[in-house]
């Protein structure tokens, strides 16, 4: 390894022979991960870097993700994907991710359509469920960019069904909802 001239070799060396530091302490105010837990900010870098199956979901996390807050901002608003993306923290690997909805719903409403009859998924398969009433939200489509904070997405305010996935935990013995899969226009 090549070390680089300065004037201050001694503690450039010094620096290099420390150990790596461990984090510690509570993660709430983590400039990118605002109001997480050190629980959560360890999940969330497992699932950056892990190379394994993500976490199961939980309810705070659809809350963070999925459900948008009602005095947010207008939902016909051209920036409201591409602040509440950021603000949110959505992506994939810090890779931008190609669509996303935000549902102006109950996280209990979500949950209680896991219990209802298996619909058809958008590509195809049976495993998915359908919310009863007509939901409104915004979908967000990928317009440009590949890594975070440079996606910038178009928003579009949909109202309607939506379809989504569910898991079962063990743990709590109840469904989850997992991911929106679809939504399916009303008008």
């Amino acid at each position: 390894m090549r070390i680089p001239f300065t004037k201050h070799r001694v503690p450039l060396l010094f620096l290099l022979l420390l150990p790596p530091m461990q984090l510690q302490g509570t993660f709430s105010n983590f400039y990118l991960l605002p109001n997480f837990t050190q629980e959560e900010f360890e999940n969330y870098l497992y699932e950056l870097h892990g190379t394994g199956p993500t976490r199961p979901p939980s309810k705070r996390k659809i809350e963070k993700i999925v459900l948008a807050e009602e005095n947010w901002r207008p939902l016909d608003d051209p920036q409201y994907c591409i602040e509440l993306m950021k603000d949110r923290n959505v992506h994939y690997k810090l890779r931008c991710v190609t669509h996303h909805y935000f549902l102006r719903t109950s996280y209990e409403l979500l949950q209680q359509t896991c219990y209802r009859p298996n619909v058809k998924c958008k590509e195809g398969t049976d495993e998915c469920k359908m919310t009863e009433s007509v939901i409104e939200g915004v979908f967000c489509k990928l317009l440009e960019g590949t890594d975070m904070p440079e996606c910038e997405y178009e928003s579009s305010i949909i109202h309607g069904n939506v379809v989504i996935t569910c898991q079962w935990i063990d743990e709590t013995k109840e469904f989850i909802p997992h991911t929106i899969n679809n939504m399916i226009p009303q008008i």
